[in-house]
């Protein structure tokens, strides 16, 4: 929102269901509640890429009613004509004339803005999972402290899993839990191979294997030594966005840890991995 208010254009970007149109409809609520004056029309727009028409209207500069235009999934415009050189927008700026944008996208379109082929330099605004007490507060209501920590050590902490562990415990708060876990890990494989899909680097994927075996939180100096690597942060910063590991800063310094146990088992399970 500071960065909004000082009309600078940003990159969200993160991985799948880690909440990008969540957080763009928040905001785009937020800045209607402050009721910002425009002489160009709407203060604020929402648009999701995905839809076609939506597509065409961008590409070809209709959507620029708005000061601050809040662009969801914009890895789809990529195999539509913007990698063969089609503009991104028409004026000066970041976001053309007097406007602001957020463009929200996961690793393709973070890669296309990093590698300088859009012509645009934005802030880069990582979207990353939740902190321990964050998870809890949002498993909590309505669930029994056995039941959010039964959820909370299959879940780890990242939202989407969460959510479904904690609306199938509602829905039945008798079943054992193990079962439980089981059903929703075969509702997430889709989702799960769509954050898979995403690791392409090498030491990413090497990073989230030494994790999972590693089956606890660990400093990113001592993974990257264990690693025989000078360090990991690029692969970590790869995998904290896509949802697959969390990050955190704790007294003795920053640690990591593969926490969510339905996506090990399954990851384990598809590798060949014992689990």
């Amino acid at each position: 929102m500071t960065r909004l208010h000082r009309r600078e254009s940003v990159l969200l970007y993160g991985g799948p269901k880690l909440g990008k149109t969540s957080l763009l409809l928040h905001v785009k609520w937020l800045l209607e509640q402050e009721r910002l004056p425009s002489s160009d029309g709407l203060p604020v727009q929402y648009e999701d890429l995905v839809e076609a028409e939506v597509r065409e209207r961008f590409l070809a500069g209709d959507l620029q009613r708005s000061s601050i235009l809040l662009l969801d999934n914009c890895d789809h415009l990529l195999p539509h004509g913007l990698a063969r050189g089609k503009p991104l927008v028409r004026g000066k700026g970041n976001g053309g004339p007097s406007q602001t944008i957020v463009w929200a996208g996961e690793r393709a379109w973070r890669e296309f803005i990093r590698n300088g082929r859009s012509g645009l330099k934005l802030a880069p605004v990582p979207l990353a999972i939740l902190l321990n007490g964050e998870a809890r507060s949002l498993v909590k209501p309505e669930l029994t402290t056995d039941q959010v920590d039964a959820i909370l050590s299959s879940g780890g902490t990242h939202p989407y899993v969460l959510k479904l562990l904690r609306a199938r415990m509602i829905a039945d708060p008798t079943a054992d839990p193990a079962h439980l876990s089981g059903a929703v890990q075969d509702r997430l494989a889709p989702f799960f191979l769509a954050c898979l899909e995403a690791v392409r680097e090498p030491i990413e994927r090497t990073l989230l294997d030494y994790l999972i075996r590693y089956r606890g939180p660990i400093n990113p100096r001592k993974a990257a030594q264990a690693l025989g690597l000078p360090t990991v942060k690029p692969a970590a910063d790869t995998l904290c966005y896509l949802g697959l590991i969390s990050r955190w800063n704790l007294n003795e310094g920053a640690m990591l840890h593969a926490s969510c146990r339905l996506f090990n088992d399954w990851y384990g399970a598809r590798a060949g991995q014992p689990k």
